[in-house]
């Protein structure tokens, strides 16, 4: 069987599958009052509304309308103010932001610079020392109020992006936080965004506007639904049971159509890989058995084919338009018959097993892409065997470092800085718990983080993207495509990076 057919064949039995999985198991939602937007999204934020424990894009949809940032970017990828309405490096290591006048939290308690340096205090407590945000925001030495209305922020190091790292912090009311703690502010959170929360339940936040926001909604309520399964989504879609349904596939198309929608197409910001655990041993230490592995996936079938050229084979860990992007590299093409080379001067000729644990179900024909990975490596005498495992663990086990096999499905993110260091890192000597760390590329990325501006940061990153393209320590596989589907009563769906345009929407009758 040729591959166009085995592809041709995978593809068809996942969508046929996932209709037939959409038909049985979609859970009941009731009927919505005309006045109430809806929206499924893929995952919830573990912390519930404790905004600090987490900087994951998906956390975003469901913070984004209780919470505001200092800044924030454009579709295009510009980055503008949200809470702050300027700033200025004073100095190397000093920052000057001035905050937005008249903001106020959804309990009518007006907003100040005081406010936003309280979030980042917490951020340095050894409590919040364990949060992710803390992580992202590690450069920030100290914060204090020049006044109401301006922030300083000194930087342990000089840090070219800190206007970029401010959009990992959502700033809380600090009275509502300190008195009731973080466990008991995520469960009655407050912020300044143009919702306030309602309830806060096991799989669904109901909202209510807020009258207060200086970005007051047009809509009066709305909620967010965990439906993890596309195929919960999609079924929720077309029978109106939500409005938006963010994370579809291509082949959802036909059926939002038919049902009034359509489908909504975001630029990629993420890279979705195969990564390798590279240790003594294993045969993937080898950096002529990595290259082997990306010549032998045929990335173009899974672009062209199971994604239906909504995407494009990854050629690093980035995409185009985030800070650093190196435009000269290519992705590795297919080639089996040179990744068969390459595994017989390794001493692999016989071939190997690889084991792989990966995430299924939360990006696009993800199961179906897995099985023409493992048909391509099968032909150059790898078997690939995969392990689907949740979030949650494959979360635990890059935090820990307890691997199980050669290595895991990795997203390359951008959120929330949109520039790749941030994630690349982690591929680095950097990770407590290294899955790759070599030295040769250390001094270059140092470099980068401290860099004095961002043109030098942008020439550092295409170098360490380079390298890391030569080293091949993943399968690149593709740029992840952002499919949105809208429902027929919802007017003017136009998101920015990462967050829905919640305040702007409006509802057909």
């Amino acid at each position: 069987m040729s591959i166009s057919s085995k592809v041709d064949k995978l593809k068809t039995l996942a969508y046929v599958a996932g209709f037939l999985i959409c038909l049985c198991v979609t859970p009941s939602i009731p009927a919505k009052a005309a006045s109430l937007l809806r929206v499924g999204i893929v995952a919830f934020p573990a912390s519930d509304g404790d905004p600090h424990r987490s900087v994951s894009v998906f956390t975003a949809y469901t913070w984004s309308p209780i919470f505001e940032t200092l800044t924030t970017f454009r579709e295009d990828g510009e980055l503008v103010g949200e809470l702050a309405t300027s700033w200025e490096q004073i100095e190397p290591t000093l920052w000057h932001f001035s905050i937005r006048k008249g903001v106020v939290f959804s309990n009518g308690r007006p907003l100040t610079a005081h406010d936003v340096v309280h979030s980042l205090d917490y951020l340095k407590t050894p409590h919040g020392q364990t949060t992710s945000t803390a992580r992202d925001l590690s450069t920030i030495a100290s914060a204090y109020a020049v006044d109401t209305l301006t922030l300083a922020i000194k930087t342990a190091k000089p840090s070219a992006i800190l206007p970029r790292i401010m959009a990992a912090l959502y700033v809380v009311e600090p009275d509502h936080w300190d008195a009731l703690g973080p466990d008991g502010f995520a469960r009655d959170p407050i912020g300044s965004g143009p919702f306030k929360v309602d309830s806060w339940e096991q799989g669904q936040v109901s909202y209510l506007a807020n009258p207060n926001s200086w970005r007051a909604p047009r809509i009066d309520e709305m909620q967010i639904l965990h439906l993890p399964e596309v195929t919960s989504r999609l079924q929720a879609l077309i029978t109106g049971g939500i409005d938006i349904s963010i994370g579809m596939g291509p082949d959802d198309i036909a059926l939002i159509e038919a049902a009034g929608g359509y489908m909504h197409q975001r630029n990629p910001i993420d890279v979705i890989s195969i990564t390798f655990v590279v240790e003594e041993g294993k045969p993937v230490n080898d950096v002529r058995v990595r290259r082997a592995l990306n010549y032998a996936v045929n990335k173009d079938a899974i672009a062209d084919v199971l994604l239906s050229g909504y995407s494009k084979p990854a050629t690093q860990g980035a995409v185009a338009g985030l800070l650093g992007y190196n435009p000269n590299l290519k992705p590795y093409p297919y080639d089996p018959e040179r990744a068969r080379r390459l595994l017989k001067e390794a001493g692999y000729e016989a071939g190997f097993d690889l084991d792989i644990e990966v995430i299924i179900g939360s990006n696009a024909s993800d199961s179906a892409i897995y099985q023409l990975v493992a048909s391509n490596l099968a032909d150059v005498g790898v078997t690939m065997r995969v392990s689907s495992i949740p979030t949650s663990q494959m979360v635990r086990i890059i935090l820990q470092g307890k691997w199980r096999g050669d290595g895991f499905s990795q997203v390359f993110g951008a959120w929330p800085t949109f520039e790749p260091i941030r994630t690349i890192r982690l591929h680095s000597c950097l990770w407590p718990n290294p899955w790759f760390c070599d030295k040769r590329i250390m001094p270059t990325m140092n470099a980068a983080m401290e860099a004095p501006n961002l043109e030098r940061r942008a020439e550092l990153t295409r170098e360490i993207l380079a390298f890391y393209h030569d080293q091949a320590t993943a399968i690149l596989l593709h740029e992840i495509p952002l499919l949105d589907a809208i429902g027929p009563r919802v007017v003017g769906y136009s998101p920015n990076k990462g967050k829905i345009n919640y305040e702007t929407l409006t509802l057909r009758d």
